[in-house]
């Protein structure tokens, strides 16, 4: 079956892709459409995949600072202002900060994995943050092991319901697939569809945090090309209700993507979004470590507005070219270079490492 939305959608990437690359040549840049603020490091749960915990801050942003951000936001004409972490909601301050986002016109998202979300706060929650995604890699016992507390479960679950009873506008349910759960993609598929969300994003685990040397929860073959099935699967079944996401980390998916995603691969990084860290430095993604290589300036250094136009060069100036393997590959186009978190174990091309081609 031809997925026409996903065709279109292909068309109108490559129309914003081109457009944007001839304005950066002529020296004008579009605000980007989303800023995610990594906030903490913090988290009262232990995940075995966990990237967040690879670097603690002795000082995050205080409320006054990201107040003062989110005025350049919204005078710069950013849309959305979204928050992750760590969990997000061990800030005191995170529901006064977002309010203030809210009533100054921006569009605003949380991730959370639910465990600090109650009957007293998720009213409050509802109405500040215009969509809330919440953790759940697998029904209970997988959850918690996976989590590493045995009410992390019933926390996620008890979080959607409660979101769902005050009306939320938009739930998403994030699922971090790997050997230890992917046996249970079925009942959670069913667990989801109970749920009533509006999104199930599907990703695999990043070569962050503890993944960065423990590979064992790394996908083989033929685990992924199972994962690719069964989300093309349920994504048929379910005919968009939830409507099922596939993870921007597994970039180009071969033959497979027109099937597994509603819209083609993309990478918004330096385009559309990027991300501000714990302590105020400016990356493309909560995902990529707060390396060198990674960083774009420091908005308590630089304007916000100045740090997006004369950073992110790599991004925009298609740096993925210097690579040999991908200047010559036929895919390049659709591809763009991947994930730059997952290059740095040099598995950026799915359709190499699982050879999803052949």
């Amino acid at each position: 079956m031809i997925n026409h939305h996903y065709y279109f959608s292909k068309v109108r990437l490559q129309l914003f892709y081109k457009s944007f690359l001839f304005s950066y040549k002529k020296g004008s840049i579009l605000p980007p459409k989303y800023v995610i603020w990594d906030c903490t490091r913090r988290c009262n749960l232990d995940c075995k995949h966990c990237g967040a915990k690879n670097k603690t801050y002795h000082t995050e942003l205080s409320t006054k600072q990201v107040k003062k951000l989110i005025k350049e936001l919204v005078d710069y004409k950013v849309e959305y202002f979204t928050v992750t972490g760590g969990e997000p909601l061990i800030r005191k301050d995170l529901i006064e900060i977002f309010s203030y986002a809210k009533s100054n016109g921006l569009k605003t998202g949380l991730a959370t994995n639910g465990f600090l979300v109650n009957n007293k706060n998720c009213k409050k929650i509802a109405e500040v943050f215009d969509s809330v995604q919440v953790s759940l890699d697998g029904t209970e016992s997988i959850h918690n092991n996976i989590r590493g507390n045995p009410l992390a479960f019933q926390k996620a679950v008890n979080t959607i319901k409660l979101l769902r009873k005050y009306s939320c506008k938009q739930i998403t349910v994030s699922s971090v697939f790997n050997p230890l759960n992917l046996n249970d993609f079925q009942n959670l598929a069913s667990l989801v569809k109970k749920l009533h969300v509006d999104i199930w994003k599907i990703i695999s685990v990043m070569p962050i945090g503890k993944i960065s040397t423990d590979k064992s929860l790394y996908l083989d073959r033929k685990e992924f090309l199972r994962l690719l099935n069964l989300t093309n699967k349920y994504k048929k079944r379910y005919r968009g209700k939830p409507r099922i996401e596939f993870g921007e980390n597994l970039g180009y998916l071969g033959k497979y993507d027109s099937s597994v995603r509603s819209e083609p691969f993309f990478c918004p990084v330096g385009f559309l979004s990027c991300c501000i860290g714990t302590n105020g430095i400016v990356r493309g993604c909560p995902e990529q470590p707060d390396i060198d290589s990674f960083q774009e300036g420091n908005i308590l250094e630089n304007n916000f507005s100045e740090i997006w136009e004369k950073g992110f060069k790599k991004y925009r100036e298609l740096y993925y070219l210097r690579d040999s393997k991908c200047r010559k590959c036929k895919h390049r186009k659709e591809c763009r270079g991947g994930c730059w978190v997952m290059r740095l174990d040099k598995i950026q091309c799915s359709t190499s490492r699982y050879s999803l081609n052949s």
